[in-house]
């Protein structure tokens, strides 16, 4: 895969985010192409695109419906007649009419809230009120990706408390998303992430995702800052 092409799918700290298509990727490869994939939270489209040009058929949604910027990456990839584009609320919806083989998202889960504009709202009901939605929207056998941020090692967690980060999100430990997800037949949590590359001079992210797979191979997976969970219904 090329360098924008990544770009334009994970679109920030593409390096470590990026881990997610090494993970699913396997996942993906038995499937039929006209398995039906739900996109959550997609604004700027990057994981529709990525499903699209693996032939799958895509509704791509947001809260308020994806951005014209997910819409335009879409035609310049030549994929938007395989894309339909929705506004779409996880945690309050009723519409369960329609069901699908795949259900992907990133980076979505932590910020859920029940009443959108009260981060109060951003409670252990709102997200386990997702997952809950997610199983009823899954077609039997039907498969959940999800990539979410982690409360990560020691020293991310200081970097968040300094900068107030707690205040506009959730960060979940491995054991939560499990228990998210008890309902599902199997669940998988994998994690990945220790030094965020996230630098403006391309190199530096570069050295940064060969630290982190190093690193990776002698620390514990509650280390990691990303998890990249696979579960099926």
């Amino acid at each position: 895969m090329n360098t924008q092409l990544k770009q334009d799918i994970i679109e920030w700290d593409v390096q470590n985010w990026s881990h997610l298509i090494k993970l699913w990727q396997p996942v993906l490869v038995g499937l039929p192409r006209d398995s039906k994939v739900l996109a959550i939270g997609e604004r700027n489209g990057g994981l529709s695109l990525w499903m699209a040009l693996q032939g799958f058929h895509v509704v791509c949604t947001d809260r308020q419906g994806p951005t014209q910027q997910a819409r335009e990456l879409h035609r310049k990839y030549g994929v938007d007649d395989k894309i339909t584009y929705s506004d779409f609320n996880l945690v309050n919806t009723q519409d369960f009419s329609t069901t699908y083989n795949i259900i992907i998202m990133k980076s979505v889960l932590g910020g859920l809230k029940e009443q959108y504009g009260d981060a109060a709202s951003r409670t252990s009901t709102a997200r386990q009120k997702a997952i809950d939605n997610i199983y009823k929207l899954l077609s039997p056998q039907g498969i959940l990706l999800t990539a979410d941020n982690l409360e990560g090692n020691i020293f991310l967690q200081l970097i968040k408390r300094l900068k107030n980060k707690h205040s506009g999100w959730h960060y979940f430990s491995i054991q939560e998303l499990n228990d998210l997800c008890k309902q599902f037949s199997s669940v998988s949590v994998e994690s990945f992430g220790i030094v965020p590359s996230k630098f403006s001079i391309p190199i530096l992210n570069k050295a940064a995702y060969i630290i982190n797979s190093f690193l990776w191979q002698l620390l514990p997976q509650n280390s990691g800052y990303i998890a990249f969970t696979m579960a099926r219904k």
